[in-house]
Formats: C-alpha cells, sequence, structure tokens
C-alpha cells in the first residue's frame, strides 16, 4: 500500500495546488468553530461608601446652581455651601471648605462629606444650597457660627 505522501507526490502541479489551497481555505471554517471561553467582567463598581472616612456622612444635597458646576467641577471638588436666598441667589454661608460629591449614575446630583456631629447644621437649612467651587487644597471643613465680625478701620496710621 503506498503511503499518502507517495500518493501526493504523483498528482499534477495544479492538483497539488488545489488540494493546498483547499485546506487553507477550510481554517477559517475551522476556527469559526472554535468559541474563546467568555472572559468575565473586570470591572467593579465604584461604591462610595468605601471611600466616606469613619466619623463622617454622606448627605444628599439639593444645588440650584448644578447647572454651572457642569462644566467646572469634575466628580468631586471643594465647594462653599451657601443657604438659598430670595430668587434662588446665594443667602448666609453655612459652611466652608466641604468636600461635594456628584453621583456616579446621575450628574446632576450631589452630597456633601462632613463631619457626623456637623451634619444637624446641613438639615437645618434645608438641603437646598448654592455652592462656590473652591481649590482642592482648601483647608478642612469650617462651619459659619453667628455672625461675622466687623472689620477694624484704621484711618492714618501704620
Amino acid at each position: 500500500m503506498k503511503s499518502w505522501a507517495e500518493k501526493y507526490n504523483r498528482l499534477s502541479w495544479e492538483s497539488r495546488m488545489l488540494i493546498l489551497l483547499g485546506g487553507i481555505s477550510f481554517l477559517p471554517a475551522l476556527f469559526s468553530l472554535w468559541t474563546p471561553a467568555p472572559v468575565e467582567a473586570t470591572r467593579t463598581e465604584v461604591r462610595l461608601d468605601t471611600h466616606i472616612p469613619r466619623g463622617f456622612v454622606l448627605i444628599p444635597i439639593d444645588v440650584q446652581n448644578y447647572e454651572a458646576l457642569d462644566s467646572i467641577l469634575g466628580p468631586y471638588g471643594i465647594v462653599d455651601l451657601f443657604k438659598v436666598g430670595p430668587e434662588n441667589k446665594a443667602g448666609a454661608l453655612v459652611a466652608r471648605n466641604v468636600r461635594l460629591l456628584r453621583a456616579p449614575h446621575n450628574p446632576s446630583h450631589f452630597a456633601a462629606l462632613v463631619p457626623e456631629s456637623e451634619a444637624p447644621r446641613i438639615f437645618d437649612h434645608g438641603g437646598s444650597f448654592v455652592v462656590v467651587v473652591k481649590p482642592l487644597d482648601a483647608a478642612g471643613t469650617k462651619f459659619v457660627t453667628g455672625k461675622p465680625k466687623g472689620r477694624r478701620i484704621i484711618y492714618g496710621g501704620q
């Protein structure tokens, strides 16, 4: 019995090329039947509760000027909170240097990260605020108590 190689060598040049091209054209069909293993999702969803420091709470607030913040504030920032005054304008200052976080699934909603002991002050003002963005290297949160002191005016002195 003749081996396969001997039979192949006896064929004409054209027949050998047809067999070779037929085999090569069969390879994509063979590879299309092979399905790769399913890829598991490697993306982990960011949970905000893992970023809240001990002793702090995240309070959802209504920001009146959120349209203006869309172009200047990323996912978080440092802001001053002002109580909403007449005609949705800034009223009295409530807190300075508050960390403001944007909701990841709805960018028009915000939450303030404040010490747990100071949370009632946010609730006392109704939760609706006008915010002013500050640089990220601002000092810690400071709540405003009482009225600001008047300026001392010095005339003609050093």
